[in-house]
This record gives C-alpha cells, sequence and structure tokens, in this order.
C-alpha cells in the first residue's frame, strides 16, 4: 500500500503565496494525521520521496516502511548490493541442480514465493539470493547433507569479497568473474593455440603482449598484478590444471620466448599441472578458431572464450558441448606429455638468442 500526497509538486509561482508553515523544508507534513506513516519531504524542490509499506513485524503499522524503489518486477525485494560473480555461480549451480531434480521455475518460484522471473535471474546470476531462499530450494531439489551446506555458506558470505573483488586496477567485471570461477574449479582445461595460456605466461612475456596491443604502460601494470594473483591458484593442490598449447605459440626468437619456454617446462614438472603440445600439422580447423577454457566448478561446466581484449562467458549445455568436443579432438591428436616437454625444450634450445 503505497501513501502518496495528493498536492502537486511546488513551483517557484506557487511558493509565493501558498502558506509556508504548513509543510517545513526537510520535515513531516504537519496536516498528516499521526495514526499515517508522515511523508518527508525534500528541503529544495518540495517533492515528497515514495515510500511503501511492506509485509513486516511493526507492532503499530501492519508493516514497515521501505523505499518504493526496492521492489524488484518480480515482487522480491531489491538486494542492497549489486550481484557480484559469487551470484552467478551460485544461481548457475543452482539451476543445475533444479534441472537436474526435474523441476521447473515455475515450481522452484512457488516454492519460495517468487515469480518465474525471480527464479531466472537469480540463475542468471541477476539477483542475490538469501540463505533461506538456498534453503527452501534445497529442500525443493532434494538437496542435503554436505552439498546444502556448502550452498548456504556461499548464500552467507555471497557480499564477503575476495581478493578479485577489492577494486583492485587491472580487474574488469569479467575478469572477476572467471577469477571466481577459477578459484571453485577442480579442472580447468585451456587451449590456446597462438599464444601461452595467461595463467602459464612470465611477466616479460605478458607485458610484451600488452605493450603490442597498445595497453598503456600504467594498465600493463595493473593487469600483469591481476594476473599474477589469478596464476596462485594454480600453486594448490585441489585443482587439476591441462594446457592444450598450439605449437605456433610456442615460435619466437628473443629471450622473452625463449624464458617463457624454460617456465613452461618448469610449470610442466608440478603434479597438478599438465601441459600437451598440439603439433600445427595435426591442428583441426576449428581448433584455429578461438582460445578458451573450460572449467569444472561442481555441479556445473562454464565455458570462458577469449577476445581482444575482453570474454563471454557459456554455461547452457547447448553452447558448451561443442567446445568439449573440441577438446575431445585436440586430445586425440596432441603429443604426450613426455613428447611435449621435449618439443618444448627442443624449440626453446633452437632459438638464436
Amino acid at each position: 500500500m503505497a501513501v502518496v500526497p495528493t498536492s502537486r509538486p511546488r513551483t517557484a509561482e506557487t511558493r509565493r503565496t501558498a502558506p509556508q508553515s504548513r509543510r517545513p523544508p526537510g520535515g513531516p507534513d504537519p496536516t498528516c494525521p499521526p495514526h499515517l506513516p508522515q511523508v518527508v519531504w525534500e528541503p529544495r524542490a518540495m517533492i515528497p520521496r515514495s515510500i511503501q509499506l511492506v509485509p513486516g513485524n511493526d507492532a503499530t503499522l501492519p508493516g514497515t516502511l521501505q523505499p518504493a524503489s526496492s521492489r524488484l518486477p518480480d515482487g522480491s525485494l531489491m538486494p542492497r548490493k549489486t550481484p557480484g560473480p559469487k551470484a552467478k555461480g551460485l544461481g548457475a549451480e543452482l539451476r543445475t541442480l533444479r534441472e537436474r531434480a526435474k523441476v521447473t521455475q515455475e515450481q522452484a518460484a512457488k516454492a519460495i514465493g517468487l515469480s518465474k522471473q525471480g527464479i531466472s535471474r537469480l540463475e542468471n546470476g541477476q539477483r542475490n539470493i538469501t540463505p533461506d531462499e538456498v534453503s527452501g530450494l534445497c529442500g525443493r531439489y532434494g538437496v542435503t547433507g554436505p552439498k546444502k551446506d556448502q550452498l548456504l555458506a556461499m548464500a552467507r558470505t555471497l557480499h564477503d569479497p575476495g581478493w578479485w573483488e577489492l577494486n583492485m586496477p587491472g580487474m574488469t567485471q569479467e575478469s572477476s568473474t572467471l577469477a571466481d570461477y577459477e578459484s571453485r574449479a577442480v579442472r580447468i582445461t585451456d587451449w590456446a593455440p597462438l599464444l601461452v595460456p595467461g595463467l602459464l605466461q612470465t611477466e616479460d612475456y605478458a607485458r610484451s603482449f600488452m605493450l603490442d596491443d597498445g595497453i598503456s604502460p600504467t594498465e600493463v601494470e595493473a593487469r600483469w598484478t591481476a594476473r599474477l594473483r589469478r596464476q596462485h591458484r594454480l600453486t594448490r593442490d585441489d585443482l587439476q590444471y591441462v594446457a592444450l598449447i598450439g605449437e605456433p605459440a610456442l615460435i619466437g626468437n628473443d629471450v622473452i620466448h625463449q624464458d617463457q619456454l624454460s617456465a613452461l617446462v618448469s610449470a610442466a614438472n608440478r603434479p597438478n599441472i599438465t601441459i600437451r603440445v598440439v603439433p600445427t600439422r595435426n591442428m583441426p580447423r576449428l581448433g584455429r578458431l578461438e582460445a578458451f577454457m573450460t572449467l569444472k566448478v561442481p555441479p556445473t561446466t562454464v565455458v570462458h572464450v577469449e577476445m581482444a581484449r575482453s570474454g563471454a562467458f557459456q554455461d547452457d549445455e547447448e553452447y558448451v558441448a561443442p567446445y568439449f568436443r573440441r577438446v575431445t579432438r585436440l586430445s586425440e591428436v596432441a603429443l604426450s606429455e613426455t613428447l611435449s616437454l621435449r618439443r618444448i625444450v627442443d624449440i626453446r634450445d633452437g632459438m638464436e638468442v
């Protein structure tokens, strides 16, 4: 129930003739009955702020006051903070669980008192979600035990920032989302046809390509700092990382490329990192189109497709499946780990620097 004054906003002309004591600037309307919510007037334009009664536990009124703009079109309260990467990840997991339980969006919405539009926004990461809503959906989907506890923990810490959300220079929204997925992934497969994957790049290698792309030195510094934080994820043994690298990405004839290949040799010795080279003669045509990354983030899988200075995410099975077919095909034609390491060393040692 909205409370809206019937009087129109005052103009400069009407203010000269209207009684000035009826509505003091910045104060309550003295003509409003004491048992109704007071309308507060703006001092400058004398325009009332929009208020609205929403359900609550107020002892004297049937509801509590909330700004009228705090309601979303689906009828739910607007989140206090804009949904971030964590909301997108949690939404994707809940969508996967709903589909596995063969529950429609309408049925899920009914379980927690939202509209179908509200569930759609939630699953697409466009709306934050409360622990109570997660609990209600888990009950509807038959999710119990550790998995339910994990989802509830995610909902409770939805606004606790990861390092990628601390207004870190060089971190775009897309980069922040990718860092969040990487932090929760249990397996990452990188396909890099022309450049060494970002998670394996040395500082000089990364800087040289950023500068060649016309990025300012200041922004290059910020971007490299952010990338270095992302690379730290590879030091944890709860992630299996597979890099499928096209042979053209290894070609170079300077110290920067030579040091980069030495870094690949070192990385290949880590137990959770696998590096395989795809020879140019064996590279499938579709494999030459674009670099991409597949991330297994239980219970879902996400694909990140690289573009010049940004990227795009895919998590619908219809769009994810073709990339997994490419990974399968690339794995079939790639050299073994041993032969790949030997090929990297041969190219490095053959550079005339």
